[in-house]
């Protein structure tokens, strides 16, 4: 009897939701829909959060010894892209250019992902500007040199993140059984995934009728999102298994960091970029 009520008591643990990770998750899309009232200004100064946060960040994981002139150092780098690409010297060809650099670092990482580990600190502040930096000063150029549906678009994707996130969480909490990749991030289930993936789609189409836009484009999306999203957090979650550090950062209740929130997107914003130069 005892083994069965202990038996229970694990059950209902595994079930538990983490009520501050949904909170922070709430408090962050508001800020985000408060970013999108704003436009490419308001979405460009949640960007460069983002960007100083995961710098100050990555300085934690990547720098040995730490000290305050290298949180400078990677916080500038990680920040120098946004700079470069709001400024009037950056061109459609170096944009273009950027995107299959930043896309090919990514799929290094992913790739990555079964090979031997990569010494990240012997170049780290190279890694944090291209890894970090990179993606979201390329955003920043697309905001300011297109029409407003990219800001649209852009909302499409976090929500799309979001809802990948917060499913491949709930999923895996009510029907979790198999490992998805316990080398690198234990805690992800297969199911927890297809969830994720069966939840983006619709969300995807919701979205695009909501807006009046092309099913198929956001599917498409959608899809894109739930994959490249998916790796992006295990890209993270191996760095941080690499450097031997848990969490990037605490200042997101249930989250972690910066670097926890928002690995997904970094990751999957070149290849939407990709996406969008070339449909």
């Amino acid at each position: 009897m005892s083994e069965e009520v202990s038996e229970n008591k694990k059950f209902a643990s595994k079930r538990k939701v983490n009520m501050p990770r949904v909170l922070t998750a709430i408090i962050i899309v508001v800020a985000i829909l408060l970013s999108i009232y704003h436009g490419a200004f308001g979405l460009s100064i949640l960007f460069a959060i983002i960007v100083i946060f995961g710098g100050y960040e990555l300085s934690k994981i990547l720098d040995r010894p730490k000290t305050n002139i290298g949180s400078y150092i990677h916080i500038v780098l990680a920040s120098a892209p946004m700079l470069f690409f709001r400024s009037g010297y950056a061109t459609e060809n170096v944009y273009t250019i950027g995107i299959f650099i930043s896309c090919a670092l990514m799929v290094y990482l992913i790739i990555n992902l079964w090979m031997n580990p990569i010494a990240y600190e012997k170049f780290k502040y190279f890694f944090t500007f291209l890894y970090w930096g990179l993606p979201f000063g390329l955003a920043t150029y697309l905001l300011f040199h297109t029409n407003n549906d990219i800001q649209m678009m852009f909302f499409g994707i976090i929500i799309l993140l979001w809802t990948s996130d917060t499913m491949a969480y709930l999923t895996g909490k009510a029907i979790g059984k198999n490992k998805l990749f316990p080398s690198v991030s234990p805690g992800k289930t297969r199911e927890g995934s297809l969830g994720a993936g069966f939840f983006s789609v619709l969300v995807g189409i919701g979205f695009a009728y909501a807006i009046n836009d092309n099913i198929p484009k956001w599917i498409v999306i959608a899809i894109i999102v739930w994959i490249i999203g998916t790796l992006g957090d295990l890209v993270e979650s191996r760095i941080k298994r690499v450097q031997n550090v848990k969490d990037s950062g605490s200042i997101l209740p249930g989250h972690g960091g910066f670097l926890d929130r928002f690995d997904s997107l970094v990751m999957v914003i070149p290849f939407l970029l990709v996406f969008d130069y070339f449909f």
